[in-house]
């Protein structure tokens, strides 16, 4: 039998700690330390579960200071701003990097549910693609702020249903 996940007691000390500051507050790693009576800065584990804890419970996004500074707690207009790129810093390159990829695979060379299963993973990462491209997000912007009506359509969603592999009933 496993045992149960114990949380340190410097990562109880620093949430404790840094859930009592309000958004915008600033903290060094000099006084981090001197508070949780241990050496911390950025690649400290007990810091980068803190702050997951932080976020996860308590709804405090906390963010490094580089170089060596401290940690800031964004405030609502940065944690919005910050959505807008954070996930598409590396998603336009592994998209195009594993559609390269997958122009090399003979497909005849896949039984019929691995042809349907490499279909429906390729017909998704079109869809990433679309939905990552500058115009599609134009398009979507101009429906959040409610002057269009004219969402984008994927008719390919139904392709990549009617190509995906039926599941048993008694599965």
């Amino acid at each position: 039998m496993a045992a149960a996940f114990q949380r340190s007691e410097l990562t109880s000390a620093l949430v404790r700690y840094l859930g009592q500051f309000d958004k915008g507050t600033s903290i060094s790693y000099e006084e981090l330390s001197t508070t949780a009576g241990a050496l911390v800065d950025s690649r400290s584990h007990s810091l980068i579960y803190a702050r997951k804890i932080l976020e996860r419970d308590h709804n405090a996004v906390w963010n490094c200071v580089q170089p060596k500074v401290g940690i800031y707690r964004l405030s609502d207009p940065e944690i919005a701003a910050r959505q807008s790129s954070w996930y598409l810093l590396g998603a336009r390159n592994k998209l195009r990097n594993g559609a390269k990829q997958a122009d090399v695979v003979e497909i005849e060379l896949l039984d019929i549910a691995q042809q349907a299963k490499f279909a429906t993973d390729s017909i998704i990462r079109e869809l990433a693609r679309d939905a990552l491209s500058k115009t599609t997000q134009r398009r979507i912007e101009k429906v959040a702020r409610g002057t269009s009506n004219d969402l984008p359509a994927f008719n390919a969603i139904e392709w990549m249903i009617t190509l995906s592999p039926r599941r048993s009933k008694n599965a």
